[in-house]
């Protein structure tokens, strides 16, 4: 469904009951199906957080993306904030649905827009799409920021790209990706595990993303071919396997899942698009996450508040996150590496519980929920009116 939701804002008495407070009203974009990208997991993030009692929240939601310039979709958004009059549109996302988002608050009137800096086309490899590359590259992207009034990151690597150099007072500074931590992460492991037919013994790992060969699965299947099979085994119990899980979907999905499935000895299982992932995380023992490039990861930063320990490729945010510890980061695109630094936590529990416990202390300090609450609270505030 596409479109506006929103209820009217609510006017709440003032300190002293002299005069009557009304909250701002924040538009808050998002686009795409639940479970399937971070900013939208963001935007629902914060639309169920203690910031609805500071601003009234309005969504402005696209379910599907755009292949061109959608003037339905543009006339029904510029009616509705017209009708809202926001304090300020917060857009998630460049390319051509960002550009949809900008475009129909400044042809309302709007004021006041924020652009969230989530990735960019610059880092996808399309083939066969090279034009749509460039007119995104060199069209909507850049038209998305200029239309802007402000622009925040969701990461230091993003802050520092050329593309957002020379933006001066517009840039207004990193909102980092949030995620909860949970108190009792492992609580449904047995259960899970049961349910996914994991036997006791199993090592599990897991990979959680959009199933396109940007996210490394190529350099991920290559790495499991030198994987063994299993790990130790006990006296009288049958070896443990190596068992691989993959939650999404994606457009190179039966392409990813023959190649993963051709690496011998691992057992892979394409689970699909989920809305359990945290159960997920709670029955597996190891995340891995090979991508080729990337912000700022929330499978990431959920899986280490889940206490998983993580083999990630050094590239943008993962080195953010990983350089106070929790895991060990690999060169993009090699396999050799990535199988080098698997292997061996794959085979010590102990390892695997001193490197969990501190990715879920490194999530608590710098990317827990409050972390994500506060920054964007500091940058509404920057933004609006006194």
């Amino acid at each position: 469904m596409q479109g506006i939701h929103h209820v009217r804002p609510v006017t709440t008495p003032a300190i002293g009951g002299s005069r009557a407070v009304t909250r701002p009203v924040v538009v808050q974009h998002s686009a795409g199906a639940p479970g399937a990208n971070g900013p939208l997991t963001a935007v629902q993030r914060v639309l169920a957080s203690r910031l609805a009692d500071r601003y009234e929240f309005v969504r402005m939601h696209q379910s599907v993306g755009n292949g061109g310039l959608n003037l339905p979709l543009l006339r029904e958004w510029v009616g509705l904030l017209r009708q809202v009059r926001p304090a300020l549109v917060h857009v998630r996302g460049l390319q051509n649905e960002g550009l949809h988002g900008v475009l129909a608050a400044r042809l309302a009137g709007c004021p006041r827009v924020l652009v969230s800096v989530h990735g960019t086309i610059r880092d996808l490899r399309q083939p066969g799409r090279v034009w749509r590359r460039r007119l995104l590259v060199h069209g909507a992207e850049p038209a998305t920021l200029r239309l802007a009034s402000h622009v925040s990151a969701v990461c230091e690597y993003a802050a520092r790209r050329d593309f957002l150099r020379g933006l001066g007072p517009k840039f207004v500074g990193v909102v980092p990706n949030g995620v909860p931590l949970p108190a009792r992460p492992r609580e449904s492991r047995g259960r899970v595990r049961a349910e996914l037919g994991l036997r006791p013994d199993d090592v599990a790992m897991i990979a959680v993303s959009r199933l396109t060969w940007e996210k490394g699965y190529a350099v991920l299947a290559d790495a499991l071919r030198d994987l063994p099979s299993t790990t130790v085994r006990r006296p009288g119990r049958p070896a443990a396997r190596r068992v691989l899980l993959v939650a999404g979907d994606g457009p190179d999905r039966a392409e990813i899942g023959a190649a993963l499935t051709g690496a011998t000895g691992v057992d892979v299982r394409l689970l699909g698009n989920r809305l359990d992932v945290p159960d997920l995380l709670a029955a597996a023992d190891v995340f891995v996450f090979p991508t080729l490039h990337e912000n700022l990861s929330n499978a990431l930063l959920e899986a280490m508040a889940h206490g998983l320990p993580v083999v990630a490729s050094a590239v943008g945010g993962n080195v953010e996150v990983l350089r106070s510890g929790g895991g060990r980061l690999v060169p993009a695109g090699d396999p050799r590496a990535l199988a080098g630094a698997l292997s061996p936590l794959l085979d010590d529990p102990a390892e695997r519980l001193h490197l969990g416990e501190v990715g879920r202390k490194v999530v608590a300090e710098g990317y827990s929920l409050d972390v994500m609450l506060n920054a964007l609270d500091r940058v509404y505030q920057r933004i609006l009116p006194t």
